[in-house]
């Protein structure tokens, strides 16, 4: 097996993702191989702003001839763009190499959606998102604490969210919502700025002023390698995803192989994705309650001896 990684990424090739470089290097690699696994999430591939036409249009044709020239190419779809304008060329091409390519989803959701979006019929089957999640050797929640460094009241509630800082990550929300339910504990922010735009910048700055207000909130910033990641989830009572926008969530996936409960927001197709022991909410309100009913929960009976209980909805 051959991987194609971004340059900042540990594959056995690195090249730049953008322009369609990668598409054309697996295009190359690919000449005798039996199958192709694209991983697809739009932010990898293309650049963004009108001043990048050129490069997107270039991005989806180079796709396209993927598809069109290699054999068993298959495209696990992590997100593709919501609602996208059909009549611009770079959509275009790329609804024509989804319809040729065999898409691979997490939920039927996400297959509805894109299907909806792109006005087409699509090859696709279902995995399980915990299919292919690689987890480091497993720890206890008390290990995973010691070593991150946290002094935790087992009586109160350790709500984590991991992830790249963005505004569809909706972690402002957590903040207001964990305020309004009378700060059940402590919420620990785990993450970094992906892609340094404006959008994302100013994104970051505002929360960590929500942070530095809100007592029993903590912003940990910094890049965290599989390791670290998996460590903050296993020291969390819940991994708490408030997302404003998403397909699906390889943070969820990753928590449900490790045996964190997690809150979910019902946003594309993470209600579909949450198991028996995650707690999905539709709004804000339904956040606030689920957090002030987990705070008691938590002061009642310590986290090491508490039992959760079936899927809620909120």
């Amino acid at each position: 097996m051959i991987v194609v990684s971004p340059l900042d990424g540990e594959g056995d090739i690195r090249v730049s993702f953008t322009g369609g470089r990668a598409f054309r290097e697996a295009r190359r690699l690919g000449r005798d191989a039996d199958r192709i696994v694209i991983h697809f999430q739009p932010a990898l591939y293309y650049r963004q702003g009108a001043a990048a036409a050129l490069s997107k249009i270039q991005t989806s044709l180079s796709l396209l001839s993927l598809v069109r020239t290699r054999e068993g190419v298959e495209i696990l779809v992590h997100e593709a763009t919501p609602s996208p304008p059909r009549w611009r060329p770079d959509h275009l091409l790329i609804g024509l190499a989804f319809a040729r390519a065999q898409l691979i989803f997490h939920t039927d959701t996400e297959r509805r959606a894109l299907e909806r979006d792109y006005g087409i019929r699509v090859d696709a089957r279902l995995v399980d998102h915990s299919e292919g999640v690689s987890t480091h050797r497993p720890l206890s929640k008390d290990e995973a604490r010691r070593r991150l460094g946290l002094d935790v009241d087992p009586r109160r509630l350790l709500l984590v969210c991991a992830g790249f800082l963005h505004p569809w990550k909706g972690y402002e929300r957590a903040v207001r919502a964990f305020a309004e339910a009378g700060s059940p504990g402590q919420l620990m922010i785990v993450g970094s700025v992906r892609e340094p735009s404006p959008a994302n910048l100013a994104y970051a700055a505002d929360l960590r002023r929500m942070v530095m207000q809100t007592e029993g909130v903590s912003l940990v910033e910094g890049f965290q390698k599989d390791e670290d990641f998996d460590r903050w989830i296993i020291a969390a009572d819940r991994l708490l995803l408030p997302y404003r926008r998403a397909w699906s969530s390889g943070a969820l996936a990753r928590a449900q192989v490790l045996g964190t409960p997690a809150i979910v927001s019902a946003v594309g197709g993470l209600a579909e994705q949450a198991g028996t022991h995650d707690a999905v909410f539709d709004s804000d309100d339904g956040l606030v309650r689920l957090l002030r009913e987990l705070g008691h929960a938590a002061e009642a009976e310590p986290s090491e001896q508490r039992v959760d209980g079936a899927r809620k909805r909120l």
